[in-house]
């Protein structure tokens, strides 16, 4: 067995013991409706949750920006587009939920998302494990990700709401990813800082939005959630920069 015949089956093991860890020893998790109650709910131009709203536009350039450099760089691999459109999809979709704050609308809040965590996991996979494999954990993994979303509506219109399969699907992927470079981190060594720096963001964003009202309290001017939008932007930015930084070392060979 090579090192990443071993690395895909350590990280088969770790999903499989997630799963079970999740769903046998974790009760169902029922959304909080408080999550809905921002701190900043300044009202401009008609817009209810103004600054939550308006801060959501970065996802959108940066998906433009992503199309601009796959195009520059001639970039014809589906799972990239389709990493731009749900960077994309998340802008518009968390800029329809803060208008209107309420379970029906995080749907489309948490669908584009579940497009950006499964295919970026998909896409390193592909670099550093297997690019055959990649697609077959893309697919099935993204298919999961909407139907987590799907599950937890359901179970919500029941009145007996369960994200535990979100959650899997949010934050999983991450905890792979950790497991894969500690194998595999020398063999692209400039891809490092790219990852590095969305894992950083991705971590800022999600402090940022733990602390909403906490900030908006001393502040006075801006809550958490909208410098959350901003973090998590700028993460997106670097997964730009890491495709960007991918092609180039591709160049080179």
């Amino acid at each position: 067995m090579n090192s990443k015949q071993y690395t895909a089956m350590v990280l088969a093991v770790i999903t499989f013991i997630a799963f079970i860890v999740v769903f046998v020893f974790i009760s169902p998790i029922q959304q909080d409706q408080s999550y809905h109650h921002f701190a900043d709910t300044t009202c401009i131009i008609h817009i209810t949750n103004f600054w939550n709203v308006i801060s959501n536009i970065g996802f959108v350039f940066t998906g433009l920006y992503g199309f601009a450099i796959l195009k520059k760089y001639q970039i014809n691999t589906a799972i990239n587009y389709v990493l731009f459109v749900g960077i994309m999809l998340t802008g518009i979709g968390s800029a329809y939920y803060h208008f209107a704050p309420n379970n029906t609308t995080l749907v489309w809040d948490r669908l584009p998302m579940t497009i950006v965590f499964t295919t970026f996991f998909a896409q390193l996979y592909a670099w550093y494990i297997s690019s055959k494999t990649a697609m077959i954990i893309w697919i099935s993994s993204l298919v999961l990700g909407i139907i987590s979303v799907f599950y937890w509506q359901y179970t919500e219109s029941m009145h007996q709401g369960d994200l535990r399969l979100y959650a899997i699907v949010q934050y999983l992927p991450m905890l792979l990813l950790l497991v894969m470079l500690a194998f595999h981190y020398k063999k692209f060594p400039s891809l490092l800082q790219p990852i590095s720096m969305v894992a950083l963001f991705y971590l800022l964003a999600k402090l940022f939005e733990h602390f909403d009202k906490n900030i908006f309290e001393n502040t006075h001017c801006i809550g958490g959630h909208p410098l959350k939008h901003i973090a998590a932007s700028i993460a997106s930015l670097y997964i730009v920069k890491m495709i960007k930084d991918y092609k180039k070392i591709q160049l080179m060979k």
